[in-house]
């Protein structure tokens, strides 16, 4: 998990890469500032790492005031804000184009997109469960609950695909 072991803001981004893409984008101009606020906070402790090339690099952990600061976060309601998905509001606004053909260009775009992200979520569910056999229900807690997020992924993906394909087959049967 997250800070459980120290890690330099690299190392953060990482991981955001390998296990949380799917649903929690961040870079690394996001994470240091995000990092600097909970060392202020007492979240978390930074100290100097050793590294075998380069400069030292600034590590964080979590601090016992993180933990439980992270408990009563994941303890209290989901936190279902809002979305702002990017690309839904530039779908509201493709009637601006008056040009069907453009609005086709558009969804095929998008759909390429999303099936070279459906890719990427299979990849790594076929590696997982090849080097767990225990995938996907007997993982270790950390690992299950992880499972699942990528198991919404996945399903979110498909769905926005098969909106993909619906949206194409209906601006492709309008006729003005």
């Amino acid at each position: 998990g997250l800070l459980k072991e120290p890690q330099a803001g690299y190392d953060l981004k990482k991981e955001f890469s390998l296990s949380l893409q799917h649903f929690w984008h961040a870079e690394l101009s996001q994470i240091y500032p995000a990092l600097q606020r909970l060392e202020r906070d007492g979240f978390v402790k930074s100290r100097q790492g050793e590294t075998r090339t380069g400069p030292p690099r600034k590590e964080y952990r979590r601090t016992a005031k993180g933990r439980k600061e992270l408990l009563r976060w994941i303890g209290s309601d989901p936190a279902t804000g809002k979305e702002r998905i990017a690309y839904l509001a530039q779908v509201y606004f493709l009637d601006e184009h008056r040009d069907n053909e453009k609005s086709l260009q558009y969804f095929m775009k998008l759909r390429n997109y999303m099936a070279h992200w459906l890719d990427t979520l299979v990849d790594i569910e076929k590696e997982w469960r090849l080097k767990d056999s225990r995938y996907p229900d007997k993982l270790p807690p950390d690992d299950f609950y992880a499972q699942l997020t990528l198991a919404l992924g996945l399903k979110k993906v498909r769905a926005n695909l098969e909106w993909c394909d619906e949206c194409v087959a209906r601006i492709g049967a309008r006729e003005d």
